[in-house]
């Protein structure tokens, strides 16, 4: 069996936080001498991921594509799947699993975003009687494997927040190690230069634009913010209706000179229009952390986020917020009160989410397991 590491993440093509850890996971073992295979669904172009994170792949990475059959997220791609990660486990001596967001018997290292089995889909006892659908039945063998059969004590099992590890605990019943995912070091050195002007009050968001990201709250709360503050929402189209009706809305509402969309922006624009801004806006409820939030921190930007999930492990509470009014609210006071004395102290809560520091406490966790 070869030497190599293999780190699975079929999705990298999309460009969003998750695929960035399995980046930094690649990343951090070849920068530790360690033979790296990455697999993913379609042909990685390493310029498009400098372009998108703002860093490039290690060159010594070797990189595997296992075209898919099926569209995403339904049973048949759970299975497609499975059996990629077992063939992509043949090829190597040490598997990652950075995707699935399940514990397969042949994986070693599974890095858990939001386990796929959890308490607001399946029912613990009987899943498949939750929401009877033929996806939950055909998932009941996953379930019986995981909660009966896999070992976790003989695996490194990562969750990325303690949100994500005790929705692991309840569903499972077991402990896992928690490891906070990090922002793209290049971050950091395109934004050195940081200036916010008094005149600028731009207030930014930065997501997939998907339907599951609840980014209409932004034109909401746009028409209850001063008619001087103007929105701008960057971020990888992943569904052109999404944004059509982002559009739509923001228009219906009378905002649309206020709200502007920037959809599959380099990571270059990214930091400049997060340089400008004041203020960082984040319109998901339940998120599992929210890298993006980390990164506009760390260029100064003051986060407005929901009162709930893995941002309560980060943001302080004087920033969450529980409904649209209270978010226009806040958006309202912090622009007008931002300050550098502000700006730092975001900036340091930032600094523990760095590149440097999620290799070394990762590479600990590695040398730990194989200890």
């Amino acid at each position: 069996m070869s030497n190599k590491i293999g780190v699975f993440c079929p999705t990298l093509n999309v460009y969003g936080g998750g695929e960035y850890v399995a980046i930094a996971i690649a990343n951090t073992l070849a920068e530790n001498n360690h033979q790296v295979i990455l697999f993913s669904s379609s042909k990685i172009n390493p310029q498009d991921i400098k372009n998108y994170f703002g860093e490039s792949l290690h060159p010594n990475i070797e990189t595997l594509q296992q075209p898919t059959r099926f569209t995403p997220r339904g049973l048949a791609d759970f299975y497609q799947t499975i059996l990629h990660s077992y063939v992509a486990k043949s090829k190597c001596r040490t598997f990652i699993d950075a995707f699935s967001n399940c514990v397969f018997p042949w994986t070693e290292i599974t890095y858990i975003h939001f386990p796929y089995l959890n308490q607001y889909v399946f029912n613990n006892a009987f899943p498949y009687l939750n929401h009877p659908r033929i996806s939950q039945a055909g998932i009941l063998p996953q379930v019986i494997l995981e909660k009966n059969l896999v070992d976790y004590k003989k695996r490194l099992v990562l969750a990325n927040s303690y949100y994500t590890a005790d929705e692991i605990q309840k569903f499972s019943g077991k402990s896992v190690d928690v490891l906070y995912p990090p922002f793209s070091s290049s971050i950091l050195s395109m934004g050195k230069d940081t200036t916010k002007k008094s005149q600028d009050n731009l207030v930014i968001t930065v997501s997939r634009l998907d339907g599951n990201k609840q980014l209409e709250r932004i034109p909401q709360i746009a028409t209850q913010t001063d008619p001087n503050i103007q929105f701008a929402i960057i971020g990888r189209l992943c569904n052109q209706s999404t944004l059509n009706h982002l559009q739509t809305l923001a228009k219906k509402l009378g905002v649309a000179c206020r709200v502007h969309f920037y959809p599959n922006a380099p990571a270059e624009q990214k930091i400049e229009l997060l340089k400008k801004a004041k203020i960082y806006l984040h319109t998901m409820v339940g998120e599992h952390f929210g890298i993006s939030i980390v990164e506009a921190m760390a260029l100064g930007c003051l986060p407005i986020v929901h009162d709930s999930g893995g941002m309560r492990e980060f943001v302080p509470v004087q920033y969450r917020y529980e409904t649209i009014e209270e978010a226009a609210s806040k958006i309202n006071d912090e622009i007008g009160n931002w300050s550098k004395q502000k700006a730092a102290e975001v900036k340091a809560i930032a600094n523990r989410f760095s590149f440097s520091n999620f290799s070394a406490q990762f590479m600990e966790l590695y040398s730990k397991y194989y200890d």
